[in-house]
C-alpha cells in the first residue's frame, strides 16, 4: 500500500468522517426500505426498485468498511478502541444484503 495512503487514513479526522458519511448512507438505505418491501416489490418495475437499494446498499458496506479499516490502522498506531459502530454498520449491511437475496424483505 502507498505510504501516503496509509498515512492519510491514519488521521482521525478520516476516520471520523468516513463514519459519519456511512452513518449518512445508512440512513438513506433505510429511506429507500420500501423500494422492496412489500409494495415495491410487486409493481412492473421491482427489479430496478432492487437494483437502486442494492447499490446504495453497496455504497454503505463500502464506507463502514473504509471507516473500520482506517480506525482499525489508527488502532494499531494508538491503541484508539475498536470500532464498534462502523463494524456493526458492516454486519448490518450483510444482513441486508443476505435479505434481499433471499427475498425475505419483500415478505
Amino acid at each position: 500500500m502507498n505510504q501516503d495512503l496509509k498515512t492519510a487514513l491514519q488521521k482521525p479526522a478520516i476516520g471520523s468522517g468516513l463514519t459519519v458519511a456511512a452513518g449518512l448512507s445508512f440512513f438513506f438505505t433505510c429511506m429507500l426500505l420500501p423500494l422492496v418491501g412489500p409494495a415495491g416489490s410487486s409493481v412492473p418495475y421491482a427489479l430496478q426498485n432492487k437494483l437502486a437499494f442494492l447499490g446504495v446498499l453497496l455504497i454503505t458496506f463500502v464506507l463502514g468498511g473504509l471507516a473500520t479499516w482506517s480506525k482499525l490502522m489508527r488502532r494499531k498506531v494508538d491503541q484508539s478502541p475498536f470500532p464498534v459502530w462502523s463494524a456493526a454498520l458492516c454486519a448490518v449491511c450483510i444482513v441486508l444484503f443476505a435479505l434481499l437475496v433471499t427475498g425475505l424483505l419483500a415478505i
